[in-house]
Order: C-alpha cells, then structure tokens, then sequence
C-alpha cells in the first residue's frame, strides 16, 4: 500500500412596522394555509407512460423512495401561515411523467413547512431538480439524478447509477454499491461511502472538502487540490481499471479505506 500526502498553504420605521405585526397578531387577522393548519398528509397518485419520473421542487423536503406498486404515490404535508399577503398554498402538478411542486408563501412574518414524500415504482429511475429543501433518498437500484440548489443531499443504501450535484449544500452518502458516481459539491462538503468498488468515481467540491471512502481493491487514484491537503491511504495501481478522479478548491481530499 503506499500513502500520499501532500499540502499547500491556505428605528423608527421599523417600530412602526413592529407595531403593525403586533396588532395583527393580537386581533387574529393572518391567512392561514388551511383552518387546521395543513398538518394533515394529503396524497397523490399517477402513474408513468416511461421509466423515468422527473421531479421539479421548491421549498420543500424531499424524501425519494422506492413503493411497491406501479403508480407514482405521493404524500404532502403543508401548514403556512402570514400575517400579512396572499393565502399561502402548495400545488402539485403532473404533465406526462413530470411531477412539479411549488409552494407559495409571502408576506409579513411569513412562514411554511413543505415536505413531500414521493414512492416511485421499483423499476423507474429518477431524476429531480430542487432549491431551498433537504433531499434524502434511500434504497434505489435504478439510476438517480438529483441535483439541488442551496439543499444539502443524502443518499443511502443505492446500487444504481448516481449523478449528484448542489450549489450551497453538502452531499452526503452511506452504503453506496453504485459501480459509477458522479458528484459535485459548491459551498459544500462532500463525502462518498462505498459498500461495493467501483468502476469510476468522479468527485469534486468548489470550497469544501471531500471524503471519499473505498471498499479493499486497488484504484487508479486521480487527484488535483488547490488551497487544501491530500491524503490518499488506499492501494494504488495506475494501471487499475477502476479509476477515482477528485478535486477540490479551498478543501482538503481524503481517499481512505472504508470502515
């Protein structure tokens, strides 16, 4: 085994404003997403033309995993509330095999939790887009695509495909057999865990650092820093078919054994 380490150096208005919000909180003049609240799940099912389901969200957690029926089923919860504005509110929509989700909540001392639940058929393999809500997704076999923005990303126990990309949100994975990883991380850390060796892991973070962490095999080991440390502690083989490729700006890379 051989271990390479290297390094480079590294009033008045707003009273009246508060007086405002004071007495529409005592008088009760605020809109409500619904009379109890929207704590209750509602549900939506549909079903797929294709194998693939693409998802487009908005302020709300998502939680991806797979059903065990044919059709698409989703669960919502949604409570909002403002004080002042419009009736906050949470549509779902379906075109063809894409499912949107948005949520709408402005106003004074506005607030809304969105969070989505979404089952998909075992075979389908997914793709969504999000920004402003946690993703987590767990126990795919089918390739999956998750890219986010200012939404940190949590990926366990797949075997397919993975392409994972956010913008102001770290990644991170657990139990991943996947034989190929695509990952990108910007104002994030990112950290890969493999249960199984890969083919080709392809990592990298833009002011964050990244972990990548191997099952025992020996790896063509590719990697560029700048600003940060390198710590590689997994056998090296340049002649490996199994190639792992990490960058990182203003972060360190460590690549080490898993367990």
């Amino acid at each position: 085994m051989s271990v390479r380490t290297t390094s480079r150096p590294r009033r008045s208005a707003a009273l009246g404003a508060g007086a405002v919000a004071l007495v529409l909180l005592t008088t009760g003049c605020a809109q409500d997403a619904s009379a109890d609240g929207g704590a209750e799940p509602e549900h939506k099912s549909f079903a797929l033309t294709g194998r693939t389901l693409t998802v487009d969200s908005d302020d709300s957690r998502i939680e991806l995993v797979p059903g065990d029926g044919e059709e698409v089923r989703v669960t919502r919860w949604f409570s909002g509330r403002v004080l002042l504005g419009s009736t906050p509110r949470a549509e779902w929509t379906v075109e063809g095999d894409a499912l949107t989700l948005r949520v709408s909540c402005a106003g004074l001392l506005a607030h809304c939790d969105a969070r989505h639940r979404i089952e998909v058929p075992a075979d389908t393999a997914v793709t969504l887009r999000t920004q402003d809500g946690a993703v987590t997704a767990k126990g795919f076999s089918t390739p999956l695509t998750l890219h986010a923005s200012d939404a940190p990303l949590t990926v366990e126990d797949v075997s397919g495909p993975l392409d994972l990309r956010s913008t102001d949100g770290a990644i991170t994975t657990r139990s991943v057999s996947s034989s190929r990883v695509r990952a990108r991380t910007e104002d994030g850390s990112l950290v890969l865990a493999l249960v199984r060796a890969p083919e080709r892991v392809d990592a990298g973070s833009r002011d964050g650092s990244v972990t990548v962490e191997l099952p025992e095999a020996a790896y063509d080991v590719r990697t560029e820093v700048e600003d940060g440390r390198t710590n590689v502690s997994v056998l090296e083989d340049p002649a490996s078919s199994r190639v792992v490729s990490v960058t990182a700006e203003d972060g360190n890379i460590t690549v080490r054994p898993a367990g």
